[in-house]
């Protein structure tokens, strides 16, 4: 019987605490979940119907965010929401930094399907016409392979961002033609001027390639690109090191 009523005296003594701490975990609030790392993790999923309205609650809360607004838009198009891509890609042109990523996307998204851009003679190689003077009858096709650390088998690069810019103090000075690779990891520059080009997967920064590559009139020239031709076994424009 002693133990007994023991048994009950410690319950009713440690009632009072461990109801508190119950009471306390189930008041405390969850660590806040970052609306933002959310939505560019299922992003990088590429799970795109659940990174757009993750993005769409982030940029309630940072309406000015740039890396925001680029992510609903490339989200909008691959889930074929045309308007809200157009809005959000239109929000980048506007505020983006000329020459970036971002604005060369979203310039040349806009171009190919009819949007308004910031600079409408810049439009996409494959809208350009005959009396535009950077439409030309040559074209740069290939395919874009990495192989990724820690794997040996060389895998697609789809939506990979190309550059095809012409050299200075040549007839193709001043023009340049930006696309993305397909889900395939191919991609296609059509209506070239013809004419010495490099070509190169960023503007600013260090490259995977950096090409010299020379346009026929009215040829094909085609380049694979991969880690055979990268930056780093051969660079056709190296950078002069610090003197």
């Amino acid at each position: 019987m002693t133990s007994r009523w023991l048994v009950l005296a410690l319950t009713v003594l440690c009632a009072p605490g461990c109801q508190n701490n119950a009471r306390a975990s189930l008041q405390s609030p969850a660590p806040p979940s970052d609306v933002a790392t959310d939505a560019r993790e299922a992003m990088a999923r590429r799970d795109w119907g659940a990174a757009a309205p993750l993005f769409r609650r982030a940029i309630a809360s940072a309406p000015d965010s740039l890396a925001l607004h680029y992510g609903l838009a490339i989200c909008a198009t691959y889930l074929d929401l045309r308007d809200e891509a157009m809005r959000e890609f239109q929000w980048v042109l506007a505020r983006g930094t000329a020459g970036s990523e971002e604005t060369t996307v979203a310039r040349s998204w806009l171009a190919q399907t009819n949007g308004p851009t910031a600079n409408p003679a810049d439009r996409s190689a494959s809208e350009r016409d005959g009396n535009d003077p950077k439409s030309g009858s040559g074209s740069v096709r290939g395919a874009v392979g990495w192989a990724e650390p820690g794997h040996s088998a060389q895998q697609p690069m789809n939506r990979k961002l190309l550059h095809l810019v012409g050299l200075k103090d040549t007839s193709t000075s001043g023009i340049r033609y930006s696309i993305r690779s397909d889900a395939n990891g191919r991609y296609e520059f059509e209506h070239i001027v013809p004419g010495p080009y490099k070509l190169t997967d960023t503007i600013a920064g260090q490259p995977r390639w950096r090409l010299r590559i020379t346009v026929a009139e009215a040829q094909d020239a085609i380049v694979d690109l991969d880690p055979n031709n990268s930056a780093k076994i051969r660079d056709d424009f190296p950078e002069p090191g610090p003197s």
